[in-house]
């Protein structure tokens, strides 16, 4: 069995600690804050609270998808080095950096024909494109064959469910997930959009909820009737958050609460400046394995 590299994006958003523990290989994606171009690094080069108390002082930070010359010269030592890849891209449903992706492997695939390489297209932002790298990361360690990883990250990546919500409805409709208009009422009756990912990848506003308190419960609720084994459930759940760490820990307190069997860490991270710069301070989102994802909205 040929040796294989496991690759992902810097927007899996994790912890960088943890992320060295992973045994992965890292491209990192980059944004424009202020005139300055940046790293998408996990905050290394520049601080996350940092990055976020500009935006909330009104910078306006831009992202740029990852190209396919970038993504050649990535993979290129890689594949000269004798090994076979499978890399995990940021959703199709959110940026169109999974299509660079594959235009750079079939390139490849005429100098290396020898080579294995397979793209997997997460459907997934921020620590949920995070979990299922990390749990790709753990098959391999156990064994698993690249064609095996593959399958089974095809099979499995549309049971990572996810819940986001901004209680600052400016920059949600920014994104251009509500009108300016329903943000000012919104803001006005501290209402917050609940957020789910469909299962093409797409992020969809399915509801609007009253209150922080009816916010946190519902997402608790939505969790206990579709995680894997119910109240049993005790797999991975990840949050991240862009600067906003006390709704987390209420958050955090609400799950303990229900999932009483959960006895592995909820690892929690910063939203990196990628997501960040489309959804804005003060959002959080929470990730699990569960039954099924929504069905995405055909046009």
């Amino acid at each position: 069995m040929s040796d294989y590299i496991l690759s992902s994006e810097s927007t899996i958003d994790l912890d960088p600690v943890f992320v060295d523990q992973l045994d992965i290989s890292i491209i990192n994606a980059n944004y424009e804050l202020n005139g300055q171009v940046y790293l998408d690094d996990f905050g290394q080069s520049l601080d996350m609270k940092v990055f976020y108390d500009n935006m909330r002082n009104g910078a306006s930070p831009s992202t740029s998808r990852i190209n396919t010359n970038t993504y050649v010269e990535y993979f290129k030592p890689i594949l000269k080095n004798g090994k076979d890849i499978i890399h995990l891209c940021l959703s199709s449903g959110m940026s169109s950096q999974f299509d660079s992706l594959v235009h750079a492997l079939e390139i490849l695939k005429e100098e290396f024909p020898e080579r294995k390489m397979y793209a997997v297209d997460s459907v997934m932002a921020s620590a949920g494109f995070g979990m299922l790298t990390s749990k790709l990361a753990q098959l391999k360690k156990e064994g698993m064959d690249i064609d095996s990883l593959y399958n089974w990250a095809e099979d499995n990546k549309r049971h990572i469910i996810n819940y986001t919500s901004n209680e600052n409805l400016e920059y949600v409709a920014r994104g251009g997930r509500i009108s300016k208009t329903a943000a000012t009422l919104g803001g006005m009756l501290h209402i917050s959009p609940l957020i789910e990912v469909d299962d093409t990848g797409h992020m969809i506003v399915t509801s609007k909820i009253r209150t922080r308190k009816k916010l946190l419960k519902t997402i608790v609720e939505k969790m206990v009737a579709n995680a894997n084994d119910g109240l049993d459930y005790n797999d991975q759940i990840y949050i991240s958050h862009a600067d906003n760490i006390e709704i987390i820990e209420e958050l955090i307190e609400l799950i303990k609460e229900k999932f009483k069997n959960l006895d592995q860490e909820i690892k929690v991270s910063n939203i990196g400046p990628t997501i960040g710069s489309h959804i804005g301070p003060g959002a959080f989102a929470v990730f699990y394995w569960g039954d099924e994802r929504m069905v995405g909205f055909k046009k």
